[in-house]
């Protein structure tokens, strides 16, 4: 749909301009949209990874440590939990991927410590617990890509809505507008050589 402009050839050049403005920020629109697709299909396809190992690993985990504390009572295994010395320290700080700032998670985690197994045949408990320990690094890294992805998805999705505004909306309005003022100044125009014949005519029949 044309715009409602004044059909002026001062018009006519500032639709021009921003009709030239509109072309050149779609297509940097565009590639824009194309990185953060290629770049949300690297992490989905970290993520399917990392899923993968954290689905299979940590039920697994929780299946053996049950498995072994199945015939402790409850109180011996809650104590026994409490003697386990580890620490978990993260660290989140932001890097920036197509103007997206992304989640970075670094870790720190101490070694893991658990004097209190020994010489209560806990070796089974300890082996499990030691098997979850190992997985934390992996749910750090799950927990930074999916946090990414969703991020990256929000992005897409607000650039293809701003890509479809400027091609299916305003660059065919503009497109229009220019038609219907260039349309304008070419029947003043027209309208103009034949005022003037007509007048050159009245002047030599005199």
């Amino acid at each position: 749909m044309a715009l409602r402009v004044n059909p002026t050839r001062m018009e006519l050049l500032r639709v021009q301009k921003r009709y030239v403005l509109a072309k050149r920020g779609h297509k940097l629109l565009k590639d824009k949209l194309e990185g953060l697709m290629k770049t949300f299909i690297e992490l989905s396809e970290r993520y399917v990874g990392y899923r993968s190992a954290v689905d299979r690993g940590l039920p697994n985990s929780l299946a053996a440590f049950a498995g072994q504390t199945a015939t402790y009572p409850a109180e011996v295994v809650e104590l026994l939990s409490r003697t386990v010395s580890t620490k978990l320290s993260i660290h989140a700080t932001t890097a920036t991927v197509m103007n997206v700032p992304l989640p970075k998670l670094s870790h720190a985690l101490s070694d893991f410590e658990s004097p209190s197994f020994s010489g209560l045949e806990g070796a089974g408990v300890e082996a499990a617990l030691v098997r979850l320990y190992e997985l934390v690094p992996s749910i750090v890294k799950l927990a930074e890509i999916e946090t990414s992805i969703r991020l990256m998805a929000d992005e897409i999705e607000r650039t293809r809505r701003r890509v479809n505004a400027l091609e299916y909306v305003m660059i065919p309005d503009l497109e229009e507008t220019i038609r219907y003022i260039t349309a304008k100044l070419d029947e003043n125009e027209r309208s103009t050589i034949t005022r003037l014949l007509k007048i050159k005519e009245m002047i030599r029949s005199h």
